[in-house]
C-alpha cells in the first residue's frame, strides 16, 4: 500500500512539473516571437526611411 501511494504521489508531482515546464516554454516562445516581430518591424521602418 505504501509503495502504491509513493508511486502515485511521484506521478502527480512529475505530471505537475511537466505541465509547468510546458507552460513556461510556451510563454518563452511567445516572447521570442514578439521580440523577433518587433525587430523585423524596426528593420522594415529603417529600410523605408521612417524613424
Amino acid at each position: 500500500m505504501n509503495w502504491l501511494a509513493i508511486i502515485l504521489i511521484m506521478f502527480v508531482a512529475f505530471s505537475w512539473m511537466m505541465t509547468l515546464a510546458l507552460c513556461r516554454a510556451a510563454r518563452l516562445g511567445d516572447e521570442m516571437h514578439a521580440r523577433s516581430a518587433d525587430g523585423r518591424r524596426a528593420a522594415q521602418q529603417r529600410e523605408e526611411g521612417r524613424p
